[in-house]
């Protein structure tokens, strides 16, 4: 075993670090072969071939930003009555989230998108390359709000463009909706209650200021609450078509 003497008092170990690097590579390679698993028991073969390389291409794409890994709602800052109607985070699927606007005839450059929840800004990322005029996260979690905002910021700056982006640090139910917001955008970032909040603030914008709207919900677990507002249903994808966990699959809604 080869030691090096750090300030007199610690000791670094090769052997250490190289069982650690192992350990680390089983374990990267032992969530490849579990996700691989669900996937041929929920989509089949055909569908996992074609899926699963495209879900790692999509993290090649974004590899320079800080969008990935789970956050437990536990590790989350942020008010504890807020905590308790809080999801963990997890980065939204480019290849879904570009599903579920695929062939709308919606007019991204003059949309203004508003993700609720938006942990680190995963979807911020994908909705600026998309081409909104203009992206907002919400966050109540700072340090998640904080990495948001690191990475709208380092895209403008790969882009060497303007990008035009908000994130607030707040309560979803607290945020007041901007008039030009038109793209609101859900994948499972809190519970039916804080949903039917914001949902009842996304109303009182259209009563001062009417205009089309989309709602687009993906890993739909409380979409009866959208359905008293009696939104108009134009898209429904399954969770098979999407992933076997995404429990609800994905709705777009709009009001005309």
């Amino acid at each position: 075993m080869f030691n090096i003497k750090l300030s007199g008092q610690f000791f670094f170990s090769f052997e250490a670090l190289l069982n650690f690097k192992i350990l680390t590579i089983m374990n990267v390679v032992l969530n490849f072969m579990t996700k691989v698993r669900r996937s041929l028991k929920g989509r089949g073969i055909v569908s996992s071939v074609i899926l699963i390389p495209k879900r790692y291409i999509q993290r090649y794409k974004f590899r320079s930003f800080d969008l990935w890994g789970l956050v437990e709602t536990q590790e989350m800052d942020g008010a504890e009555e807020v905590k308790k109607h809080a999801t963990k985070y997890e980065a939204s699927n480019l290849i879904f989230f570009k599903k579920m606007f695929q062939n709308l005839d919606w007019p991204f450059q003059n949309s203004t998108y508003i993700d609720f929840g938006c942990g680190k800004g995963a979807s911020l990322v994908y909705a600026a390359d998309m081409g909104f005029k203009k992206v907002i996260g919400v966050e109540f979690a700072t340090k998640l709000a904080r990495i948001a905002s690191e990475n709208m910021n380092k895209y403008a700056k790969l882009k060497d463009k303007k990008v035009s982006f908000e994130v607030f640090n707040i309560d979803a139910s607290q945020f007041e909706i901007p008039l030009d917001a038109d793209c609101f955008y859900f994948f499972n970032p809190f519970d039916a209650v804080i949903l039917d909040l914001v949902l009842r603030n996304i109303v009182k914008s259209l009563d001062i200021r009417q205009r089309k709207i989309l709602i687009v919900y993906l890993h739909a677990v409380h979409v009866d609450v959208i359905r008293k507002y009696n939104f108009n249903q134009i898209r429904y994808i399954s969770p098979k078509e999407l992933d076997i966990y995404y429990f609800g699959g994905g709705y777009v809604f709009t009001n005309n």
